[in-house]
């Protein structure tokens, strides 16, 4: 049976039969992707999966690091050197986005930390590492037609350009006779020190080649990332006579990093720092805090009575809720002031350098600016409120954690008392 494009066939590696059936189950959850689940066929072990692969055809191969016949990252390096189905998803258990780093850099297109799944981070990973092997095929078929797609620049001994053909053209807006007898410098970006050339130089005198990425300036003054391979071509006695050099644009790559990266930080929704990125940032400060000795206060709010707006008016009105929501909080803190939705209607705001004074000030800015705002949905206008609860840092051995309790804790209390109101912080 023949399959559509958009129908993916995938295999589950997995020896844990909760994890493996909580993974289907949010697979089998397909609200708004484009693509939809053709099949899931499950391994619990690698061997049984390189069995599996060479039996039938599969689209994605999400691969557990942790199975009776392999461990650890090396797990992708012993699925690569066998069947090598792609994309390949890592599902990473502790230490799961420093191992999935890892992952990525023994050739799997993205991973999953399992003790984070979710049906949205399932669908965004998987799509990512569609158009990530994508971007991978078309770079290998780049370099199988080096000759023709490649920029080519030839200089002699010292440096200085003597030909360049077509795709240098194409690539960086100069002519040849723009550049002949000219410095490769006269593309230089700027964003490269002189360590970084002193280090190229070492290379190719040593190694006799050097690749990389490097960043140029097109001809119209943009910036303009490549990958750039240069070779020094020596003669008889060994003395370099030219350098070659070629290279392609990767400003696409570039841009699906940028955004793959934003989207693995960012709460698709509200577009604020998600949970993974809000705790990073404020894990940062709170170390920093005691070498600086300044304060730091965190805040967590949620929306009263949301089910009721989601119940009365329809989830729409409560994605409009919380995208209001967002729009406040985020036009009415400093650029410094980091928040970010943490869970469903709750957020938490960071207030790096800000005692419980000052906080609760923040805070009691924030309650009222929401209060005061009318939320104008399709066929309605409703009123929002807010409830917020304050913790300061406490000094060195404060953690996130804790000021995460506190901070909730006294949230719970403003809920308790009535809610609309603030709890923790100095009351002026």
């Amino acid at each position: 049976m023949s399959v559509n494009p958009t129908d993916l066939a995938i295999l589950l590696v997995d020896d844990n039969p909760a994890d493996a059936a909580l993974t289907q189950e949010m697979l089998a959850d397909s609200g708004g992707r484009p693509w939809q689940v053709h099949r899931v066929e499950v391994a619990d072990s690698l061997q049984a999966a390189c069995a599996r692969v060479a039996a039938e055809r599969f689209d994605v191969v999400l691969l557990d690091l942790n199975l009776p016949d392999s461990h650890g990252p090396e797990t992708v390096q012993a699925w690569l050197e066998g069947p090598a189905v792609r994309p390949l998803i890592a599902l990473t258990g502790e230490g799961g986005w420093e191992t999935g780093s890892t992952t990525i850099q023994y050739g799997a297109q993205d991973f999953l930390p399992k003790d984070e799944l979710t049906p949205e981070l399932i669908s965004r990973t998987v799509q990512q590492a569609l158009e990530r092997w994508k971007l991978e095929r078309e770079h290998r078929i780049l370099a199988a037609a080096f000759q023709t797609g490649q920029a080519t620049m030839i200089t002699d001994a010292s440096g200085r350009i003597q030909r360049v053909n077509a795709a240098f053209t194409a690539i960086t807006g100069y002519s040849e006779a723009e550049v002949v007898g000219n410095d490769p410098r006269l593309m230089g970006s700027g964003l490269h020190d002189s360590d970084f050339f002193h280090a190229v130089w070492v290379e190719l005198e040593q190694e006799g080649s050097w690749q990389g990425e490097v960043w140029n300036r097109h001809k119209t003054g943009r910036l303009l990332p490549v990958w750039q391979t240069i070779a020094a071509v020596t003669d008889q006695s060994g003395a370099v006579e030219h350098y070659v050099s070629v290279f392609h644009d990767i400003s696409e790559q570039k841009r699906l990093e940028d955004e793959m990266a934003w989207l693995a930080a960012t709460d698709p929704l509200t577009g604020l720092a998600n949970r993974r990125r809000f705790l990073k940032a404020a894990r940062e400060e709170v170390a920093g805090a005691p070498s600086h000795g300044q304060g730091v206060s965190l805040i967590m709010l949620d929306v009263d009575h949301f089910k009721v707006i989601n119940d009365t008016h329809g989830h729409e009105s409560g994605d409009l809720a919380l995208t209001a929501l967002s729009e406040i909080l985020t036009r009415n803190l400093r650029e410094e002031e980091l928040v970010g939705r943490i869970g469903g209607e709750e957020f938490a705001v960071l207030l790096p350098g800000t005692d419980p004074r000052r906080a609760a000030a923040v805070a009691e800015r924030l309650r009222s600016l929401v209060a005061e705002t009318a939320i104008h949905g399709t066929d309605t206008t409703f009123q929002l409120t807010i409830s917020l609860g304050i913790a300061a840092w406490r000094g060195p051995h404060e953690t996130v954690d804790r000021l995460l309790a506190r901070a909730d804790e006294e949230l719970y209390a403003a809920k308790q008392a009535g809610r609309n109101r603030i709890r923790g912080g100095i009351v002026a």
